[in-house]
């Protein structure tokens, strides 16, 4: 039996009455790369946002790996890699101190070998001591990439990964997070605009409207 690696059962979230999510309940087995789509404003960023913890929902529940966002969410965190929307680091950091912050919050083992490591595989590795307040959106999503993969996540939740990423930043994230190894069945909920590209990294798809879940398939 396949497991099944997010599920959410009539999910809800409102902000002072209003509804940005509606009774949303879904499926995603693990391994799957799912892509989010929807206008702004239709949900995408609210749903990852309670499934990593950010959020906490109004009505209905939601499960990672079998924690439960609400009850379980120290245990789900470690299990998790996550990139927001607009990229969430101290611009007065290094990349070194960003990740070691990061890597003690989430007890990630050999730390500076990790750490150095994953620097190489974004392209950063000249940039260790450079402030990130210096550096352009690609860097910064390079270095969320990074920050994504530093524990060895089960699950990704990505927030419009694609935005600032040239040419090569794309074959990147496709290389390191949209298109991940198949043997460690990690997977992958991303939200996104890019649709031209979806085909070339998901598995299926899932879109919302006006906060409701109105169209789910698998390729």
């Amino acid at each position: 039996m396949t497991e099944i690696s997010i599920k959410t059962s009539h999910l809800t979230k409102r902000f002072q009455g209003t509804p940005a999510l509606v009774d949303v309940s879904l499926e995603i087995k693990r391994g799957e790369r799912i892509a989010l789509i929807g206008n702004n404003g239709s949900g995408k960023t609210t749903l990852l946002s309670l499934l990593n913890t950010l959020l906490k929902p109004s009505d209905g529940q939601a499960w990672v790996h079998g924690y439960d966002v609400v009850k379980n969410p120290n245990e789900l965190r470690g299990l998790i890699g996550v990139m927001q929307h607009q990229p969430m680091l101290h611009t007065n950091f290094s990349p070194i101190e960003e990740l070691n912050l990061f890597a003690k919050l989430y007890k990630v083992g050999d730390a500076d070998l990790r750490i150095r490591e994953v620097l190489k595989q974004v392209g950063l590795s000249r940039k260790v001591s450079a402030r990130i307040g210096e550096f352009s959106r690609g860097q910064k999503q390079r270095l969320m990439i990074a920050k994504c993969l530093l524990n060895k996540p089960l699950v990704l939740l990505l927030d419009e990964p694609e935005i600032g990423l040239d040419a090569n930043g794309l074959d990147l994230l496709d290389q390191l997070i949209l298109k991940p190894d198949s043997q460690r069945q990690i997977t992958v909920l991303s939200a996104t605009h890019r649709t031209e590209r979806i085909n070339d990294w998901a598995t299926g798809m899932i879109r919302v409207d006006d906060g409701k879940l109105v169209e789910s398939v698998t390729y």
